[in-house]
Formats: C-alpha cells, structure tokens, sequence
C-alpha cells in the first residue's frame, strides 16, 4: 500500500465512524465508485488538485455531485477534506480505505495477467486455488495481455504465480540443456 500516513489516519477514521453507524457496506461502495471516478475523469482529478479552488467551491461542487448519491456519512467526510484542504488526497484516502477495509476483512486481491478473457469457471479456480495457498478470500483484477502467447501470470502480495507459455517453455528448455 503507498498511501500516505495522513491519507491512512482518514481512511481508518472513516472506517470507523461507517462501523459506528453500521453502514460500512454502503460507505465502501461509495467511496469505490468515488475512486473509479477519480481514475475515469481528468476534469475531477485537476479539481481536486487546483489549490486556486476556494474550499467553499470544492464543497458546493462535491455537495452538487454527490447529494442523494452518496450516504450523509460520505458527503461529510468529503466536505472535511475540502475544509482541511485535504480533498488533493482523494484517491489515497479512497485506496487505504479500500485496502485497509480488505485487511481487516482477510481479503486479498490477485493481480492477473492472462492471454485471453478468462471464463467465469477459470476463475473462480484460480480464486480457489489462490485462496488455498493464501488462506485467504482472494479478488482476482484481471486483465487481458496479448503480449502473452498463452497461459497467465498471477500476482498475490510478493508472490508470482507465472504459467504462461513463454516460462514454461523456458524452465523445459532449461531441464533438457541440463540433461534432466
């Protein structure tokens, strides 16, 4: 996780007052949906980092964006950071909170690089198999790389999990020059 200490000490406040209302499903799927915004919109991403922006702007503009969209809870803590002047953090506040929310839940998310799409029951054995070997739920992101000739590597935490076609033609290469 690369988020700052500040964006970690907002994310964990955040998961606590969601606990305490007993909306952190809700809240989570809130700021999800703000993250996948963040990444989508260029627009939003310079709005949130022109310092030249009043606060007070920021606020109506979020309050514009957001009312009846979002849960009270989360309108609030984004008129916060705009108070704070800390709405620049958006996007790490939104990633810790999603990570250290995974955390606490044993989630972990797989990084998956594969040669074609894979289908729904590939999935959910790599998920298994996955899970098995982390002892873990684990969420697959996958992404289709038609650099791969075939197969696909999987990345869970420091792990690699490489079966593409290039490597294990490359470890069978290797044996038969060792005589094996």
């Amino acid at each position: 996780m690369n988020e700052t200490p500040v964006s970690l000490r907002y994310a964990n406040a955040l998961i606590g007052a969601a606990e305490d209302k007993d909306i952190l499903d809700q809240v989570r799927d809130d700021i999800s949906g703000i993250l996948d915004l963040i990444q989508e919109s260029k627009d939003l991403c310079d709005f949130l980092a022109d310092p030249l922006i009043h606060p007070a702007q920021k606020v109506a503009a979020f309050k514009t964006l957001f009312s009846g969209k979002v849960d009270d809870l989360t309108l609030g803590f984004l008129v916060l950071l705009c108070e704070k002047r800390r709405e620049k953090t958006l996007e790490g506040i939104s990633r810790g909170f999603l990570a250290l929310l995974d955390e606490r839940r044993g989630v972990v998310t797989a990084e998956v690089r594969s040669a074609q799409r894979l289908s729904e029951e590939q999935q959910a054995r790599l998920s298994e198999r996955l899970s098995a070997y982390s002892g873990k739920e684990v969420r697959l992101e996958i992404e289709v790389d038609e650099g791969l000739k075939a197969g696909f590597v999987a990345r869970l935490g420091d792990q690699v999990f490489d079966g593409s076609l290039d490597s294990q033609l490359s470890r069978l290469r290797r044996g038969l020059a060792a005589g094996v």
